[in-house]
């Protein structure tokens, strides 16, 4: 085997600037349509 084949690879990732303040209005919303959608099913 080729010396370059034996060393671990690994896969760098780089965090995204804004990721967890969009992902967390994105949940927001949706628990909220949620909310709405349970509240006019029950009513």
């Amino acid at each position: 085997m080729e010396k370059e084949r034996e060393e671990l690879m690994e896969l760098k990732h780089e965090a995204v600037p804004g990721f967890p303040t969009v992902f967390g209005i994105t949940f927001s919303v949706g628990v909220l349509y949620l909310i709405l959608i349970l509240y006019l099913s029950l009513k």
